[in-house]
């Protein structure tokens, strides 16, 4: 039993360690994407395309009888 309880306390840090860069690397990824959603939102947008994979279903059906 003393034998287990050495081990656990001598990889009881690491695991600490390894918890806190998992938490701060997910929290440093998301304010970096909510920062990009807020910076992307903010831009003019283009026109949308009514339909833009009209001319990728026309060249379909010209090559796909063979």
């Amino acid at each position: 039993m003393k034998q287990s309880l050495i081990l656990v306390a001598c990889f009881l840090p690491l695991a600490v360690i390894w918890l806190i860069m998992k938490l701060s690397l997910w929290l440093s990824s998301s304010v970096t994407e909510v920062n990009y959603v807020r910076a992307e939102s903010q831009k003019p947008h283009g026109p949308y395309v009514e339909n833009p994979y009209g001319d990728v279903d026309e060249e379909e059906e010209d090559y796909g009888d063979f």
